[in-house]
């Protein structure tokens, strides 16, 4: 999206700070990325039909009959971020306006799967959290956010004790990056098939 619109030629080679930057920019105006003149890889045409599809049946069915949509293996501020930006495409995310917050009546919910991303998450969203926009659009959730945390993989990961330890260590922390945030934590336990 970002290259066939001439935002960023190539998005991969960013690092963090700069992919960040960048999604807050776009997230900041309610200009498309998109075109229906455009041509799009296999991949971007599958992933804006999916975000096409929740945006007809918040119009079919109201927006309760879709509320999350879940990003695996979230490894980054910015995983949270580009799904705003599909979102965004579709119609479901409105930009801050004047005393407005942000609007997404779907909210992005980072799945930490591996021992590695279980260690990043609480950080993960200490620096969300810092992102006034993304603060505001929680604080107009009820300041309420929800994280899911997977066992399976973990299990795969680590090992089964060092799973258990490091799930409970993810938990602690995340409770303590939201308490100090002001935002309810509101967990899921994916156990998988193999815990």
């Amino acid at each position: 999206l970002l290259s066939v619109a001439g935002v960023e030629a190539d998005y991969s080679a960013l690092d963090e700070q700069a992919r960040v930057a960048l999604l807050r920019r776009e997230l900041a105006s309610d200009r498309p990325l998109g075109s229906r003149f455009s041509d799009y890889s296999e991949e971007t045409a599958k992933e804006l039909a999916i975000v096409e599809a929740a945006a007809e049946a918040h119009r079919r069915y109201g927006p309760a009959c879709i509320t999350h949509y879940l990003i695996s293996k979230a490894e980054s501020v910015s995983d949270m971020l580009e799904v705003n930006i599909l979102l965004k495409e579709a119609g479901l995310w409105r930009a801050a306006k004047g005393d407005e917050p942000p609007h997404a009546p779907i909210m992005s919910i980072p799945l930490f799967e591996t021992i590695g991303d279980l260690r990043n998450g609480p950080a993960i969203m200490q620096r969300l959290f810092a992102l006034p926009a993304y603060r505001a659009l929680v604080a107009s959730r009820d300041d309420e956010q929800e994280v899911m945390l997977g066992y399976s993989d973990s299990n795969k990961d680590g090992g089964f004790l060092t799973s258990g330890w490091e799930l409970y260590k993810a938990e602690v922390d995340l409770a303590r990056v939201f308490e100090n945030a002001g935002v309810r934590l509101r967990l899921f336990h994916g156990r998988g098939g193999s815990v």
